[in-house]
């Protein structure tokens, strides 16, 4: 599949699981997404304090050391204008106010749902 030019902003993808990872990253490129992947925590929050101003941030929430829940704060502390999508494998999971809940497993449709709904106007 071609990738169009990104036109809506930074993307942040953080996840360990490196196959996922890519396919998330994949689907935000596809959805004009300039990506950013990281591994952990600590990779994003280096990249970020680096310079990265994310639009969205897609994140794991259950990763060695910070958790995605933690990172997202963290982020939107930074950047308050970034969107976040967590993702989890647990669904007695919650968000905070403004974050979106993904459960995995998921199908790529239900990503860019997820995505769409999260660049909609506040």
């Amino acid at each position: 599949m071609a990738s169009i030019s990104p036109t809506r902003g930074n993307a942040l993808v953080v996840e360990d699981d490196p196959g996922l990872r890519m396919c998330i990253a994949d689907v935000l490129a596809d959805m004009g997404y300039a990506v950013v992947e990281a591994g952990h925590a600590d990779e994003a929050l280096r990249a970020v304090d680096g310079g990265l101003a994310p639009a969205l941030l897609v994140t794991d929430h259950l990763m060695p050391g910070m958790s995605g829940s933690v990172l997202a704060r963290e982020v939107v502390a930074r950047h308050p204008q970034a969107r976040v999508i967590l993702v989890s494998g647990y669904s007695d999971l919650s968000a905070d106010p403004g974050m979106i809940l993904l459960a995995k497993p998921f199908r790529l449709q239900e990503l860019r749902d997820c995505v769409e709904a999260a660049a909609a106007p506040r």
